[in-house]
């Protein structure tokens, strides 16, 4: 099992690691297109996703958020752009987590398969926490909006979903999809 393995899929799908997906074995690859089968697509990453799109876009009326921002509330929306900004907390806690992690486990020097195992869950262990936090944010957000703004949240994530292609080893499906 190559070290690394949770950690790359979720770096693959941020852009982060596009020299690591080169180097796997491109038979042993899952391409999910949310452009083709949009339920392939976790929530958590579609709210990554979203919460992104956000973030660079605040303050700013665009093409990728203007029907949103027309359909909610004013306050819905405010409470939308406040996640989509926590996202760069969200997204620093993580690569702290993952910078001490990488320290523990050099890449170069991990080779007993005790060890890489212990790595993979711990790197598993940083994402889901990840994930988790951005689907506390969608559940904090859906609490506050009206069933109205429910529905045209959820068509504009649908969008999303369908803007997303990502890059899985077949073995790490099953976690990469976690939790739902």
């Amino acid at each position: 099992m190559p070290l690394f393995a949770p950690l790359v899929v979720v770096l693959a799908l941020t852009g982060g690691a596009q020299g690591v997906v080169q180097e796997l074995d491109k038979k042993d690859l899952l391409v999910i297109d949310g452009e083709k089968d949009p339920s392939q697509i976790p929530e958590w990453l579609a709210w990554e996703t979203a919460f992104t799109l956000l973030q660079g876009w605040h303050g700013r009326d665009n093409g990728f958020t203007h029907d949103l921002r027309e359909s909610l509330l004013p306050r819905e929306w405010e409470l939308l752009e406040q996640e989509g900004l926590a996202q760069n907390t969200r997204q620093a806690r993580r690569e702290q987590r993952a910078a001490k992690w990488a320290q523990k486990y050099p890449y170069e020097t991990t080779t007993d398969p005790a060890v890489v195992a212990r790595a993979n869950d711990e790197a598993f262990a940083i994402d889901l926490d990840y994930r988790r936090e951005m689907l506390d944010a969608r559940d904090r957000l859906l609490a506050a909006f009206s069933s109205d703004s429910h529905v045209a949240l959820f068509n504009w994530l649908q969008e999303r979903k369908a803007s997303v292609t990502a890059f899985v080893r077949k073995p790490d499906l099953e976690r990469w999809r976690l939790p739902e």
